[in-house]
């Protein structure tokens, strides 16, 4: 949150309060199948805390599944220490999703221990943004921005 300026265009702005709503949002999205899987804010110990019944509450209304995940998967989608120190809590529309991310992580250790190939990181990427139900065009802008 420390790249976004809401705190001085909003008056009164209240941070829990905002990563609660985009909690909300994200659960909706997931549940109701527009998203395979949403992506926290990057939280620190003490809003994981408050945050986690958040997410309880908002999985149990909209019928998603969690879980925290204290090492994001690291790939040239995003930078990459955007949840570094962090935790950032998986919201995905069934068991299934989050097997598929369990999966990109023992893909991405793969990758680490060959050296990283070009190609490999390049799939990783695609599939993480696939799961996260962007459109190839975003999934491509990430990697050239962020890659």
């Amino acid at each position: 949150m420390s790249d976004t300026p809401l705190p001085q265009i909003v008056p009164n702005f209240d941070l829990l309060s905002f990563m609660a709503g985009t909690n909300l949002a994200f659960s909706e999205a997931v549940g109701l199948g527009v998203k395979k899987l949403a992506l926290s804010s990057p939280y620190s110990p003490e809003q994981l805390d408050v945050m986690m019944e958040v997410t309880r509450y908002s999985s149990e209304r909209f019928g998603t599944v969690y879980q925290p995940e204290p090492n994001l998967l690291e790939s040239k989608l995003f930078p990459r220490d955007i949840a570094r120190g962090k935790t950032v809590v998986l919201i995905a529309h069934d068991q299934s999703i989050l097997d598929e991310y369990s999966e990109l992580k023992r893909l991405k250790e793969k990758s680490d221990s060959m050296g990283n190939p070009e190609e490999l990181e390049l799939e990783i990427a695609r599939r993480f943004g696939r799961l996260l139900s962007y459109d190839e065009a975003g999934i491509e802008g990430l990697i050239a921005k962020h890659g």
